[in-house]
């Protein structure tokens, strides 16, 4: 058995207890740990990687974002507002790196946007009451098995290519698995905890959402090429790093957002 199907067997049942369990506190720990880790690696493939200080720094003031958005979303501007002198102000102090300021200083707003401003949706899924729990189940569903059908259909009926230059081995049948993997799943999931969505809803995130999340997948493999790195990170045996878990959940979950506060 792959390193990628015992991880995802380990971990997969460990995120769903404590989701259904404590759903704002895990949901809330979840997108904290995970755009702290995604955040770094994002960084440690950028210019930021040149001061070791930085994706560290940039790491925590990504994660800073959605827990403000989920938490006192009043103050999120003022956040927002304060980034640039946040990615700035290593380079005023230690002036030696004023080389490296401009690509360390634009990876470091890119990671709070894209990965800081994307968690925000499941962290404001997470906050969102008594459905928060089967509502971010419906999009970790959503995302792992469009994941799932995606590499097995692809594997085993694969035969068209489906964007070659940016990941080779993804084909347009496997495309298709993955999409119908991502409604299946919602669907899924409505059925063993009923989840504040309709029929029609679920079908709806597991399209749209199926089509992002691989939107997401990649994007992500767009910086890898550039950054030419294979995985973002080692963190998880089979998976690589934490944004190569995520980076399909981050274009997913504003759709389950969308559905849950409609």
């Amino acid at each position: 058995m792959s390193a990628r199907i015992i991880t995802g067997l380990i971990l997969a049942p460990i995120v769903i207890a404590i989701t259904w369990i404590a759903p704002e506190s895990a949901g809330l720990g979840l997108v904290f740990l995970g755009a702290v880790t995604a955040s770094h690696e994002l960084l440690g493939m950028s210019g930021a990687s040149k001061l070791k200080f930085l994706p560290w720094f940039g790491a925590l003031w990504t994660a800073g974002f959605p827990m403000l958005a989920a938490l006192a979303p009043q103050y999120l501007l003022y956040y927002f507002a304060a980034t640039p002198l946040a990615a700035m102000a290593p380079f005023l102090i230690w002036t030696d790196r004023i080389p490296d300021a401009y690509s360390a200083v634009t990876s470091f707003g890119f990671s709070v946007l894209y990965v800081g401003g994307l968690l925000s949706f499941p962290a404001m899924i997470a906050r969102s009451g008594g459905f928060a729990g089967p509502a971010l189940l419906v999009l970790f569903a959503v995302v792992w098995m469009g994941d799932t059908a995606a590499y097995f259909g692809g594997k085993y009926t694969g035969k068209h290519k489906l964007h070659p230059k940016v990941s080779p081995k993804k084909t347009i049948e496997g495309s298709i698995w993955g999409v119908i993997g991502s409604v299946v799943g919602a669907l899924f999931i409505d059925f063993l905890f009923t989840s504040p969505f309709g029929f029609g809803e679920l079908v709806a995130i597991g399209l749209l959402g199926g089509v992002l999340e691989q939107v997401g997948d990649l994007s992500e493999s767009v910086l890898k090429r550039s950054a030419n790195v294979k995985d973002s990170g080692t963190l998880l045996p089979g998976h690589g790093g934490m944004l190569d878990r995520i980076d399909g959940l981050l274009f997913a979950g504003p759709i389950v957002f969308f559905f849950l506060a409609s």
